[in-house]
């Protein structure tokens, strides 16, 4: 233990840098830009495994809590804990070193995926809203290639600062604005990009477009946009729980806002179904290569525990919060877990809140799924 402890107290203050324990979200960066898709692919860079990035961020919350977060001051916190705490902290310590020193041979060994990597990156469209920088900040974060679009042409990370490694996986396509209204301009950034994946986040606005433009028919033109450019082309879109439940509550309050929001949720299944219809594929055997994420309420304040704390569902009976950090990692699952997630529909949110969409749903559904990674979660997903 002695000795653990010498260690410990050596390697901590790196060891929590790494991990990104007590920095702030977002420390220094200057936007990268996209560069030409035949150029990119003379890179060969590995797409690094989201398990990993998981696996320290569970560590490191654990070693937080026993610690607390100084972790300058870490042998001397050290001395004051009981027995049992050091015991606990020690093991903490050891799982974070054996972490970092298998860093590589993890990363080699995860699956290879078809996408995230400089000549196949990840296109996110609708990357100015809240949602879409989350999902792409954590992409960037895990390793993963990844290409924000946004309708006005402005970079959203511009005045953001980030650590050198997300930055440099973080690229913007600054060629032109991607609206979702116009499909030419989606197929012109699939060209350019070289995109492999695409994230649909964008939703209705004042400025970009109402909810029959942006929820409905957007996700129908990115869809035609990738089958018009062909090849395999995931795509993950972000919709919302209940829309197969007109007669709740929540399908009624959220439908009937008015604006430019009216309907909605009317709008958001229409784009759901087009996706669906265009991206069908060859039947259960060969599904489409869509994921479609139905969120429950967006709850304020980031995640604790990450994917733990989450469970899919489908069949839309059952619904709950949950924070937009930890629905981008759903997102960010959905590209990650490959074959498993394709062709899926899910809903999402905190195991905690779940609650019956309607009071005759039965809860559980008996149709949960769960994981210790955002990946993992969707293992024994249904097909549509």
């Amino acid at each position: 233990t002695a000795l653990l402890i010498g260690l410990c107290s050596v390697q901590f203050a790196g060891a929590f840098t790494t991990l990104g324990v007590g920095r702030s979200a977002h420390p220094a960066h200057n936007p990268a830009h996209v560069v030409p898709a035949a150029a990119a692919r003379r890179a060969n860079t590995n797409v690094k495994s989201l398990q990993l990035l998981e696996r320290h961020q569970r560590l490191a919350t654990f070693a937080r809590n026993a610690f607390g977060d100084d972790a300058n001051n870490s042998s001397k916190n050290l001395l004051l804990l009981s027995r049992r705490h050091l015991l606990r902290s020690s093991a903490a310590c050891a799982a974070i070193l054996l972490t970092h020193t298998c860093n590589t041979n993890v990363a080699n060994a995860a699956e290879q995926l078809p996408y995230g990597f400089p000549s196949s990156p990840i296109l996110i469209i609708g990357g100015n809203g809240r949602t879409g920088m989350a999902v792409a900040e954590q992409l960037a974060t895990a390793g993963i290639s990844t290409v924000v679009s946004t309708r006005t042409g402005k970079d959203p990370f511009a005045k953001i600062k980030l650590p050198p490694d997300v930055r440099e996986k973080l690229q913007f396509y600054d060629s032109t604005a991607v609206d979702v209204r116009n499909m030419d301009s989606i197929v012109q950034a699939l060209k350019d990009t070289g995109a492999g994946a695409v994230v649909y986040a964008a939703s209705a606005s004042r400025a970009g477009g109402n909810a029959s433009e942006v929820d409905g028919t957007g996700p129908a033109n990115v869809a035609q946009a990738i089958m018009t450019v062909g090849g395999d082309i995931r795509l993950v879109l972000v919709s919302a729980l209940a829309l197969d439940r007109p007669d709740s509550k929540s399908y009624q309050i959220t439908n009937t806002m008015g604006g430019y929001i009216d309907k909605i949720m009317d709008e958001k299944y229409r784009g759901e179904e087009a996706v669906r219809t265009i991206m069908k594929g060859k039947g259960k055997t060969t599904p489409g290569n869509y994921v479609i994420v139905r969120p429950g309420p967006l709850l304020s304040g980031k995640s604790k525990n990450g994917a733990a704390d989450l469970e899919l569902n489908q069949g839309d009976t059952v619904g709950g919060g949950l924070s937009r950090d930890e629905l981008a990692g759903v997102v960010v699952g959905a590209l990650v877990a490959g074959e498993v997630a394709r062709g899926t529909t899910v809903e999402c949110y905190r195991s905690r809140t779940a609650t019956a969409l309607q009071p005759e749903f039965a809860l559980p559904s008996g149709r949960e799924l769960r994981g210790d990674t955002y990946a993992a979660l969707f293992r024994g997903a249904k097909k549509d």
